[in-house]
């Protein structure tokens, strides 16, 4: 799929950082010339269209907009500073707050700042597999300011890489990071999850396989651990030894202990 990028209405002018936003992600820059986004797409053959903004690149696809928001890791973490409640996902990786963490999927970027807000100093690397995914992402977290320092100093703290994830953990070194982790898109979509649509769209689907397990194992040096549904068999496919989740939540995370 062709993807093309441009500026709003109002801004019509390559800035500086939108130039450097250009050459990471190789994508073709468009005028906008005041045309619709709909004409810019058809006038370019193009499935989609990034809008550079200030605060950072939105993905316009089949009507759905995709942009970096940390909603929900604000809110996970929001519940452990407010009401000391834990979180599924680092009970799972046992995390220590200088453990390095490896997000293979890392989609919307909200379980790796998690971890970061948690590992405190240890090295967050997050894996996207869609170019365009990647880069919005990358560049939304690069420009996000909130207001809570202990937020914006979790994003900013995670590295993102566009990369197959099975590519990247053949090249580590053994033992390269404490903690790898996966959350593969469901086959069945849990349908309260809306917002997540644009990136169902784009991200890769192939399910994880036990190869890929067996690169991860060699990688962590503590754990693999992988969310999926409880239900769904991978945890017993790929060879998961346990999982822990909340008994009202389809969820669970299955854990391989590599120590």
């Amino acid at each position: 799929m062709k993807f093309i990028v441009t500026t709003t209405q109002s801004i019509d002018a390559v800035s500086n950082t939108m130039a450097e936003f250009l050459a990471d992600s190789q994508l073709e820059y468009i005028p906008r010339r005041s045309l619709s986004l709909e004409k810019l797409a058809v006038e370019h053959n193009a499935a989609g269209i990034i809008v550079w903004q200030s605060e950072g690149p939105i993905l316009y696809i089949d009507n759905e907009k995709l942009f970096f928001h940390p909603s929900m890791a604000k809110v996970r973490i929001a519940e452990f500073r407010k009401k000391q409640r834990a979180d599924l996902l680092i009970e799972a990786c046992q995390l220590q707050p200088e453990d390095s963490f490896l997000d293979c999927t890392l989609g919307m970027g909200a379980d790796a700042i998690v971890a970061a807000y948690f590992s405190e100093t240890g090295k967050i690397t997050g894996l996207e597999y869609d170019n365009e995914i990647a880069r919005v992402m990358k560049w939304g977290m690069k420009l996000y300011q909130g207001r809570m320092p202990w937020l914006d100093q979790a994003i900013k703290r995670v590295e993102v890489i566009n990369c197959d994830h099975t590519e990247y953990l053949v090249r580590q070194p053994d033992k390269s990071y404490d903690i790898v982790y996966f959350d593969p898109m469901f086959t069945s979509p849990i349908k309260h999850s809306q917002p997540i649509s644009p990136l169902r769209k784009l991200a890769n689907h192939d399910s994880v396989n036990t190869e890929t397990i067996q690169e991860a194992c060699r990688v962590a040096r503590k754990r693999v651990v992988m969310k999926t549904l409880l239900a769904g068999g991978e945890l017993e496919r790929l060879g998961f030894e346990k999982a822990i989740g909340s008994k009202h939540n389809p969820i669970a995370y299955g854990i391989i202990v590599t120590q």
